[in-house]
């Protein structure tokens, strides 16, 4: 077995402006190098582990921990280490501690309670492609359309006042920033703030916050503290991730026309589900996801991490692994992309992909059909990324034509 590839590199890699929805091109130079030795914001040095393999093994693995406040955990930026590290979420936090407070949220994310938003979503979309008709024929597809679906999808099975959605949508947006960690944590607090008093309120409705405050604070099983600290996460999870898929997706498929029009001529949506599993795979909003610490040696397929050591699994790396997915660079709306760990695998995957799912199916089938001749207004390397825990972008204007 080989030795970790030395480098001098800082991650996170930059992305080609020509192309901001791909991974970065040092990925595909690094990839039959991996895993490669690079350094993260402060000089801790972490493996950096490519291949498709390779990322659902430590994904999977007994031997790695995601447990925030261990010492050596990796961290993208100060802000991040400050603001996450000492008081971890559900997503950084290890069995059991982790099991039991993601058996008090699985019920509320099952997918038959999930197909039961349907006609919210329907009903929202449709609006919201009235207003974009309305308002065109040049709008901004992610401030006018795309933040707004996962903003009030969640909003409404959390139970959040439809008035409350842009001042979360401001504050989740920081908080999912690289911003500097006042600006990250006065965002934390406000968020935090808002649902401490929530704590204090009648818990008689039969939304999630009511449900969860009912059934699991007042009896004592989550402490109130946790509670806060699993709503900021399921709010800026919710809002962030969905919004920058839908906008990426839609870029994405102007670079592959032939998936635009296949959606917006499929009258029966046979093929929106597989389409949907194509994009999340393709655009790996969720890049930053994967920070691990071992706990004990960890056998990958061409070498062998020690005990104790940072680790950066890459979905965006794995999603686009030549010998998992044919062509990866290519948007192939047929292809059988459900293998893609565009929402994680195993005990951390991602808690809100059943809703996800819908949200993106429901857009994507409606945005097509509605406007088929829809075109980007700017070309793609004018386009801002939007930097931070997830990837997307700060604007996305078009021409709609229907």
């Amino acid at each position: 077995m080989k030795n970790l590839t030395q480098t001098d590199e800082v991650w996170p890699f930059p992305r080609e402006a020509k192309c901001p929805v791909l991974p970065p091109p040092r990925i595909a130079e690094l990839r039959e190098k991996q895993p490669a030795l690079v350094r993260m914001y402060d000089g801790t040095p972490a493996a950096l582990v490519l291949d498709y393999d390779d990322v659902t093994t430590i994904m999977m693995s007994p031997d790695v921990s995601d447990d925030g406040r261990a010492a050596g955990f990796p961290y993208v930026s100060e802000a991040a280490r400050h603001n996450r590290g000492k008081r971890p979420t559900i997503d950084r936090l290890d069995p059991p501690e982790h099991d039991i407070q993601r058996a008090m949220l699985a019920p509320f994310f099952t997918v038959k309670r999930i197909k039961q938003m349907r006609p919210f979503f329907e009903e929202l979309v449709d609006s919201l492609l009235d207003e974009l008709e309305e308002a065109g024929p040049t709008v901004d597809l992610v401030t006018q359309f795309a933040r707004h679906i996962p903003a009030a999808g969640t909003a409404e099975l959390m139970g959040l006042p439809s008035e409350d959605i842009p001042r979360f949508l401001e504050l989740s947006e920081t908080y999912q920033s690289f911003g500097s960690a006042e600006e990250i944590a006065a965002a934390g607090a406000e968020i935090a703030e808002y649902f401490e008093r929530r704590l204090a309120e009648p818990a008689d409705g039969d939304d999630f916050i009511s449900m969860l405050i009912r059934e699991q604070v007042r009896p004592g099983h989550l402490a109130p503290d946790q509670f806060v600290r699993t709503m900021i996460l399921i709010l800026t999870g919710g809002f962030d991730t969905t919004a920058n898929t839908i906008a990426l997706g839609v870029v994405a498929m102007m670079d592959h026309r032939e998936a635009w029009e296949a959606l917006a001529n499929d009258a029966d949506d046979e093929l929106i589900a597989a389409a949907v599993e194509e994009i999340v795979r393709y655009t790996s909003t969720a890049h930053h996801a994967v920070f691990r610490l071992t706990t004990a040696p960890v056998q990958l397929s061409t070498a062998e991490l020690p005990a104790d050591h940072a680790v950066i699994a890459s979905q965006m790396a794995a999603n686009h692994d030549p010998k998992k997915f044919e062509c990866p660079h290519l948007l192939d709306i047929e292809r059988d992309a459900r293998t893609h760990v565009g929402f994680g695998m195993g005990i951390h995957q991602c808690l809100g992909q059943h809703m996800a799912r819908l949200a993106l199916q429901v857009t994507f089938s409606k945005l097509t059909k509605r406007f088929p001749r829809l075109e980007l207004a700017v070309k793609p390397e004018e386009l801002t990324p939007r930097i931070g825990l997830v990837h997307g972008l700060m604007g996305l204007p078009v021409r709609l034509t229907p």
